[in-house]
């Protein structure tokens, strides 16, 4: 973006500003994206000077937590829990293997995807903590204890699959993995998760009344 004024000789460019705004004591700012400052000009000054504005006193964002700690809501009549041991190994994997039942595919343009909670935090890492499943329903994500106490690691499932020329459907599903007490003498464990999705059917989806 170029600013050139004819009353006052000044010229200054910039590349892909994303906003400008106008302040009431004279100044216009610019958010300088590409370089991730904000920039500002006095038009009352005979002059004007591209300036940059200097932020003080403002924190930084916090670290993200590593768990992605979100607020989710209680697991509803809609979404499976599936509990399996995870046993006491000091590591080892996770190997999600996610089927549908004959006839069904799992949806290409939604991608079935999964997002990691341990608890207590601090418990267990668990890596990657989200991704996206393959197109044959799978993924694999390894763990590694970081407390000798039990914890608990949860793999938050979303499912999206679809019938051969039909409707799409979702599924949500939890996999709840409790950590025993470390065995500091443990060789790494592989712990398969397997689930096989199941299309819910209604009577109005079943008994459709024939006209007469």
């Amino acid at each position: 973006m170029i600013f050139y004024n004819t009353r006052y000789p000044f010229f200054f460019q910039l590349s892909e500003p994303s906003g400008l705004v106008e302040a009431e004591d004279g100044r216009l700012f610019i958010a300088d994206t590409n370089n991730s400052l904000i920039r500002y000009l006095d038009l009352k000054t005979k002059k004007p000077e591209l300036l940059t504005l200097e932020l003080k006193g403002v924190q930084p964002p916090a670290p993200k937590s590593r768990s992605l700690k979100r607020l989710r809501r209680r697991s509803g009549a809609d979404k499976e829990t599936i509990v399996i041991n995870g046993g006491s190994s000091s590591e080892g994997n996770l190997i999600l293997k996610i089927s549908v039942p004959e006839g069904y595919h799992f949806s290409k343009e939604a991608r079935s995807k999964y997002s990691i909670d341990v608890e207590p935090e601090n418990g267990a890492f668990i890596d990657p903590l989200e991704g996206n499943l393959s197109s044959e329903g799978s993924a694999v994500l390894h763990f590694k204890r970081a407390s000798p106490s039990s914890s608990i690691g949860r793999i938050n499932c979303k499912v999206y699959y679809c019938k051969e020329d039909e409707v799409c459907l979702y599924q949500s599903l939890t996999f709840e993995v409790p950590f025993q007490d470390l065995n500091p003498n443990s060789v790494p464990a592989d712990i398969t998760l397997p689930y096989t999705v199941k299309p819910k059917t209604t009577r109005s989806s079943l008994d459709v009344p024939v006209a007469r």
